[in-house]
C-alpha cells in the first residue's frame, strides 16, 4: 500500500511537468523502470484488492444485530483456503519472474551499443565533477549528453560514500572512495532531468542536485567548444575539492565547464586510496583537516595508477570476474 500512495504522490505532483523523472522517462531505461514499477503495481492489486474491497463488507454483513447467517461451527472451506494462500502464492511467483528479468535486462554494467560517450563522474562533498577525456572538458554540477548515443559512466568518489541517481535517465547506484562503478544510459529524446545525491553526507547534502540535461549532437559539440576558464588538472582539482562551508547548503553551484589538461584526472582520483598506506586526514578531501598543499593525486602514466587499469566493486568482494554480475545498489 505504501508503494501505491508514493506513486500516487508522485503522479499527483506539480514537478512533474518542470523535470524528467520515473513517470516522465527521457531515455529507454528509466522507460523500462517505469513499465516494470507499474506493471508490479497492478499485479500487486490482484492480492491487495479484494481485501480493501471485502473489508467494508464484511464490517457490514457481520455487524451486530445484521441478517448475515450465524455459523459458530465453521472451521473450514478448500476454496476459501486455496484462495487466501494461492492467488499470493501466485502475485509473489508472478513478481518474482518479471523482476528476474528486470534485473537482467538493466544490468548497468551492461553497454547499451557501439561507441558510447564517456563520463568520468567524481563525487565532492557538494559538487559533482563530470570528466569528458575523449572531448577534453570537465563540467562541475552539470551533466550534458547527446540524444541517440549511449552514454558509460564511471563514477567514484573523493570523499565518503555516495548514491547517484541521474531522474529521468536511469536508477540508483552507488559509489565508493578508491573504487568504480559503471552505469550505462541513454537518451532518446531532449530534456532535463535532477541529478541527485542520495546518500546523507552532512552539510551539502540537499543542495547536491545537478541538472542533467539531453541535447541534440549539434548542441553537445556547441556546449564542448564553450569550455572556458583555466585547464583542469591535478593540482587545479586539489583546490577544486576544498570543503565549503554550510551556505552551499542553500545556495546551489554555479556549473562551470572547463579545458581538462589531465585526461587520467579520474584514475589519480582513484588511486588515491590505493597507495599502500592510509590517507592521512590532511590529504583527504572532505576533512575538516583537508590542506590541498597536502592533498596532491598520485604521478604517473595512466596505465600505471591502477591495477589491470581499474578497480571495482569486484575486487572489493574478491571476485575473480572483471565484471561484477550484480553491481553495488540496484542500478538500474
Amino acid at each position: 500500500m505504501s508503494v501505491l500512495f508514493v506513486a500516487g504522490l508522485l503522479i499527483a505532483s506539480p514537478d512533474r511537468a518542470n523535470a524528467a523523472d520515473l513517470f516522465s522517462p527521457i531515455g529507454p531505461i528509466m522507460q523500462d523502470q517505469s513499465a516494470h514499477f507499474l506493471r508490479a503495481a497492478l499485479i500487486a492489486l490482484v492480492a491487495v484488492l479484494p481485501a480493501m474491497i471485502l473489508l467494508p463488507i464484511m464490517l457490514f454483513r457481520y455487524r451486530i444485530g445484521g441478517s448475515a447467517r450465524y455459523t459458530p461451527d465453521w472451521e473450514f472451506n478448500k476454496w476459501f483456503e486455496a484462495a487466501i494462500w494461492g492467488v499470493p502464492v501466485l502475485v509473489i511467483c508472478v513478481l518474482a519472474f518479471w523482476l528476474a528479468q528486470a534485473t537482467l535486462k538493466l544490468d548497468p554494467y551492461q553497454p547499451l551499443g557501439d561507441d558510447p560517450l564517456e563520463i568520468d563522474l567524481v563525487g565532492t562533498d557538494f559538487r559533482y565533477l563530470a570528466i569528458y577525456p575523449d572531448q577534453q572538458v570537465a563540467a562541475l554540477d552539470e551533466i550534458v549528453i547527446p540524444t541517440g548515443r549511449p552514454v558509460t559512466f564511471r563514477l567514484t568518489t573523493d570523499t565518503v560514500m555516495q548514491s547517484f541517481l541521474p531522474n529521468g535517465f536511469a536508477g540508483q547506484i552507488y559509489a565508493m572512495p578508491g573504487m568504480i562503478t559503471k552505469l550505462n544510459l541513454a537518451a532518446n529524446r531532449e530534456g532535463e532531468g535532477l541529478a541527485t545525491q542520495t546518500q546523507f553526507n552532512g552539510y551539502g547534502f540537499a543542495n547536491m542536485r545537478v541538472p542533467m540535461r539531453a541535447v541534440s549532437a549539434a548542441q553537445f559539440d556547441a556546449w564542448v567548444d564553450g569550455a572556458t576558464g583555466a585547464p583542469l588538472d591535478a593540482e587545479s582539482y586539489a583546490r577544486l575539492v576544498v570543503k565549503g562551508d554550510s551556505a552551499q547548503e542553500y545556495h546551489p553551484a554555479t556549473p562551470e565547464l572547463r579545458p581538462l589538461a589531465d585526461a587520467c584526472l579520474f584514475d589519480r582520483v582513484v588511486a588515491r586510496y590505493h597507495q599502500g598506506t592510509a590517507v592521512p586526514p590532511e590529504a583527504q578531501p572532505g576533512s575538516p583537516l583537508y590542506d590541498p598543499a597536502k592533498g596532491a593525486l598520485p604521478t604517473g602514466a595512466c596505465d600505471t595508477l591502477l591495477a589491470n587499469g581499474h578497480f571495482g566493486m569486484s575486487q572489493m568482494n574478491m571476485a575473480q570476474t572483471d565484471t561484477p554480475t550484480d553491481p553495488a545498489g540496484s542500478g538500474q
